[in-house]
């Protein structure tokens, strides 16, 4: 049975002020939603056994599996082209109002996902992860964007209908040694920490259907943020889904996921052209966990897995601790993230001074860090001779920058593809001279200035990288 949703433009509706909609097909499924199995990205092969996502993790970071019982082509079964739709969720981080979350950051090694499909032919789908994504946002046509891309992951050849009429298949991408990709918690490093907005930490899941357009080829929609169950006594409650919930199964919803998704450019076809759209009419009479509802959720069956804590520079050792306390009472923090370019890895800073004329700095790096010499009101650990990434490098070498209100440092001469911290060139100040080596092992601190209630000096803890 089809039925008839209704999704509104939003670009439409601010541009006339009239609710103008374009009726987009949505469907009971038609067929028992299998389990097709692990595909190990790495290898190409499958494991044909749902048991195998417990070695993926061992964090579900976000889920979005409350069963509505629909999927959606969303209007491109008499279209062409590939099929490109933006759904958005939250990765929470320690600072935010998940009670639980532990980490700031994640190594993304799985994906868990389900689709229905009428296609003879096997499909192809990439799935690309944006950190700071405002949601309904559109990142290829809209020059303003903010955002940045995680991660890419691609694979070809996954299930399709070989006996004709629909299949539906749930699917999880083991991307061990191929696809891992860092994913920054509370919306990434555009925006650090927890805002409360959605519009600063959200992050963006697209979805790519490759060259089935025509087909009624979708996603499984899931998700139900208002449910409401008592359960022996207690009153539980939609919207959580991640795995810091203890509250029942049933509770999937993924954390911050809206009634919205984003048609972007790659979408050919679709009524209203790209843009942003929601299912209209959404109403659920309170029937609890597992109840039928009027109409599916407008968002897309979805499980991340990931190791929380880890980066793709494995999260490496930190010295030096606890630094000195600056005038926010707190202390300077030194983190590393993968970067673009460069020697791979930006260094970032948070904790330092949060008042108006305070917080400038610059980092350091060392070959050893043997020493601890006690200077203004910090300590440097690293050994001589210390090259410093200071304004009077060239170019890339210069790391000058400043704490923001929230103690965030925030790079002052563009040498932070964010604008937070600094991505560290291969080329190395001097002294030391030279250039990172692969295979090398390096040192870094931050030294600052904090000008409250007078003028002193102090240094963030030290991290180790090894190239």
């Amino acid at each position: 049975m089809t039925r008839i949703f209704y999704l509104a433009s939003l670009s439409a509706l601010c541009a006339s002020g009239l609710l103008a909609q374009s009726a987009i097909t949505a469907q009971r499924l038609t067929a028992p939603l299998r389990n097709a199995g692990v595909y190990h990205l790495a290898t190409g092969t499958w494991t044909r056994s749902a048991r195998l996502t417990a070695n993926l993790g061992p964090d579900v970071i976000y889920t979005n599996t409350a069963d509505s019982g629909y999927f959606t082509t969303a209007g491109m079964a008499g279209a062409t082209g590939d099929w490109s739709w933006i759904d958005e969720g939250r990765v929470p981080s320690p600072n935010g109002d998940v009670v639980g979350a532990e980490y700031t950051e994640a190594q993304v090694n799985g994906l868990s996902f389900s689709y229905c499909t009428d296609s003879a032919t096997p499909i192809g789908l990439t799935f690309q992860a944006y950190e700071s994504y405002l949601p309904c946002d559109l990142v290829r046509t809209d020059p303003n964007a903010i955002f940045t891309l995680s991660g890419s992951v691609a694979a070809a050849g996954l299930p399709a209908s070989p006996m004709g009429g629909n299949a539906c298949w749930t699917i999880t991408l083991d991307l061990t040694g191929a696809g891992e990709f860092n994913l920054e918690a509370e919306g990434g490093d555009q925006f650090p920490g927890h805002d409360g907005d959605a519009a600063q930490d959200s992050f963006g899941l697209e979805w790519i259907f490759n060259g089935t357009a025509g087909t009624e080829t979708g996603p499984v929609l899931a998700g139900d943020p208002t449910w409401t169950a008592t359960v022996s006594g207690a009153l539980l409650h939609g919207g959580t889904g991640t795995y810091y919930s203890t509250i029942a199964s049933c509770a999937d919803t993924g954390l911050d996921t809206q009634d919205i998704v984003a048609a972007d450019q790659t979408t050919t076809g679709i009524p209203g052209g790209p843009g942003c759209y929601f299912f209209g009419g959404y109403d659920n009479p309170s029937n609890g966990c597992g109840g039928p509802s009027k109409v599916a959720f407008a968002s897309f069956a979805t499980t991340i897995y990931a190791v929380s804590g880890e980066c793709l520079t494995s999260c490496l050792p930190t010295f030096c601790e606890p630094a000195g306390a600056n005038s926010s009472g707190n202390a300077a923090s030194l983190s590393l993230e993968a970067a673009a370019g460069g020697a791979g890895i930006r260094l970032v800073a948070s904790d330092g001074p949060q008042l108006a004329s305070t917080g400038f700095g610059y980092f350091l790096v060392s070959f050893g860090i043997s020493q601890t010499l006690p200077l203004g009101d910090g300590v440097l650990c690293l050994d001589a001779p210390q090259g410093r990434y200071a304004p009077g490098g060239a170019g890339s070498l210069n790391s000058l920058g400043k704490f923001n209100s929230n103690g965030d440092f925030e790079n002052l001469v563009g040498t932070s593809t964010t604008g937070f911290g600094f991505d560290v060139p291969t080329q190395l100040p001097s002294p030391p001279g030279g250039s990172i080596q692969p295979g090398s092992t390096w040192h870094f601190q931050l030294w600052y200035r904090d000008l409250n209630p007078g003028p002193t000096v102090n240094f963030s803890n030290g991290i180790t990288s090894s190239f």
